[in-house]
Parts: C-alpha cells; structure tokens; sequence
C-alpha cells in the first residue's frame, strides 16, 4: 500500500486497465477522475487509456502544469478538445471507446459521433469511481489532514455558537478561521441550524439568531490538497428541553450502532439499518429521512452509499461518513456525523470532536 508519500498512478492505471473489459479504450474526461489517474489540478483536461497507452490532453494554458504534474502519459495540448479526441481515436485505430455519460453532454456526443461513425461509443460509468472506493495510502494520509483540519473547525464552533449569535455569521467565522489553518475551501455550503430549523436536514446558516435552550445542527466540511472532509455535530445553547435530550441520546446510540456493524465485509444496508433499527425502536423513525451515509474521497459524496437499498459491500480502505439523524418539525433536530475509515478488524474514526451534548 505505501507510505503514502507518493501516489501510484501506474497502479491505479493498471487496476483501470483490468476494467475495461470490452473496450478499446476510455476516455475520461470528469476531472476528479482526471486528478485520481494522473495527479492534474488544473481545470481542463481529458484522458484517454488504452490497454497499453495513456494519453493525457489539455489546453495551452495548463502546458506547463501538466509538464509538472502528470508524468508516465503521453501529452497533446489542443485547441479544440473534441477534434483532438477524435484525432486520437482514429490514429489509434481504436473501435470500441467507452465514455463517462454522466460527464458528457449530448452536444459533445453528437459531434464524437459524426467525427467516429464507425466507432462505437458506449457509456462506461463508474469504472474509475470503482476504483476510487477503496483509498490508498497517499489518500488516507490526506484525507487524514483534511479530517484534522475540519475538527479545528469545530473546536472553533464551539466558541462562536452562544445566544444571541447570527448563524451566518457564525459559519463566516468558522470558514474564516479555517481558510487561515489552510483550507483551500469549504467543501459544501456550511450548514448551521438553531431551533425549529434544527428540523432542516440541509439548513444552511441563516440570518436567524440563536436562543437558549435551542439545538445548533452544524455541518461543515472542507478541501485540503483535493480531499474532502465532512462531520457534524449539534451542540446546545445553554440547557435544552427534555424531548431534545432525549433525541440526542437517540442519535448518539444509533450512530455508535452503525460504527460497530462497519467492517469489511459487511453490506452497506445492514449498517443503514443498525442506526434505523434503533431509531425506529424509540418511535421515531419517520423523522430519519436520509441515509446513513456515504463515501468522501476527491468528491464530498461519493460511493459507496449507506442507506437502505444500497447494494454496496465495504471494503478495507473505504471512508464513509456515519450520520444519522432525528428531525422534528417545530421543534428541532439532531445529526451527528464521523468519518470512519474501514480497517482489518472494524473501522477506524477519522474525526474526533466529542460526541457527548456539549452545552455552550
């Protein structure tokens, strides 16, 4: 597996490679799945593979990164991307090209079709997210930064969340702080949700201020050196109802459940369901609405999924976020959330904000 110093590009080609089955050749062109195989941060770039080349294309403008970045492809620098694809293609003699559907519009498909008519094109999704599941070395020991980092957040969070607080303002002073320990951004909207809003499963901060005796759902998550991170925590402004309590109990079991039964192994439903089945049990499982989690890597969601009808299998190497919630209308809400890393022998936790009701 590594150090984690360095990634292995020429491994992770191969393992694409042994997936390309019936094709000729993919080509790539989502660029997380660009950055995972070649190591490019720039904003435009394709990729195509062979079963025994790799051709990485960009514009002028990238040049001189990509001369620095990628290594082990052979480099063209177009000045239009679907003509030189094409050109590539047909140099190549190759028949059967695979591409990635959901990142390919049906404009570009028609132009790919009437420059390769005798090509056959064929959506081929998810071969380089297969192999993105499973996290090597290289990304642990960053997903592992990026996890610290996000922790800092909280400890943050925990001194500007009191009565009184505007909840934007708040999120602008967590996302502030964090940007100055290194944050290249936050990884989605940040979520912070007082009272009823608690109830809002995706309540991004707003202009309400908060009030004793309310719950506080945050939700943040950030990018460092291209991995994301993502917890939760609801802390309590001052002492909180009976009912609220009670709840926070709840979701704290539930989620302890769901971190016993990750492992490899073990199907991704069944760990959706030891959080739900507890949930359901202390009569409030239509106030759980989402699944249980999902994985986080170069994307902020990305599989497998925790949830339900997830078919998914964990794998040692997988990170998942763990997450379960209860969510009242009227009165508030509850989500706490981890990162685990799935191990050998069970799962390793990846953030470590305290998981007890802190009361601010």
């Amino acid at each position: 597996m590594g150090d984690g110093r360095e990634a292995d590009y020429r491994g992770r080609l191969r393992g694409l490679r042994a997936l390309l089955g019936e094709f000729d050749a993919l080509l790539v062109s989502d660029l997380r799945n660009a950055r995972y195989l070649s190591g490019f941060t720039g904003s435009n770039a394709f990729i195509v593979v062979t079963h025994d080349e790799a051709f990485f294309l960009t514009d002028p403008r990238y040049a001189a990164q990509a001369g620095e970045e990628v290594k082990g492809f052979k480099k063209r620098i177009f000045r239009k991307a679907l003509e030189e694809i094409a050109a590539l293609v047909l140099e190549k003699r190759i028949k059967a090209l695979g591409f990635e559907a959901t990142n390919l519009n049906y404009a570009s498909y028609r132009k790919f079709r009437r420059a390769l008519p005798k090509v056959r094109l064929r959506p081929a999704d998810g071969l380089v997210e297969r192999l993105r599941e499973r996290k090597d070395a290289f990304e642990v020991k960053r997903i592992r930064v990026s996890a610290a980092l996000l922790d800092a957040g909280f400890r943050k969070a925990a001194r500007v969340i009191r009565p009184g607080e505007v909840e934007a303002d708040a999120a602008f002073s967590i996302e502030v702080d964090l940007r100055r320990k290194g944050a290249e951004a936050m990884a989605f909207d940040t979520i912070i949700a007082s009272g009823e809003r608690g109830s809002l499963p995706h309540g991004r901060a707003s202009a309400k201020r908060m009030k004793k005796g309310e719950l506080v759902v945050v939700d943040m998550g950030v990018l460092k050196d291209g991995y994301n991170s993502d917890e939760t925590r609801t802390f309590a402004v001052g002492r909180p109802k009976p009912r609220l309590r009670e709840i926070y109990g709840i979701v704290k079991d539930a989620q302890a459940a769901a971190l016993d039964a990750v492992r490899p192994g073990a199907r991704s439903s069944e760990v959706d369901g030891a959080a739900r089945k507890l949930i359901d049990k202390a009569g409030y499982g239509k106030f759980f609405g989402h699944g249980t989690g999902h994985g986080v890597g170069l994307d902020i969601h990305e599989r497998p999924s925790l949830g339900p009808i997830s078919e998914d299998i964990l794998e040692e190497g997988m990170v998942v976020t763990v997450e379960p919630g209860i969510y009242l209308p009227g009165s508030g809400g509850v989500r706490i959330e981890d990162m685990a890393l799935v191990t050998k022998g069970g799962c390793e936790l990846l953030t470590r904000t305290a998981r007890e009701l802190t009361e601010l």
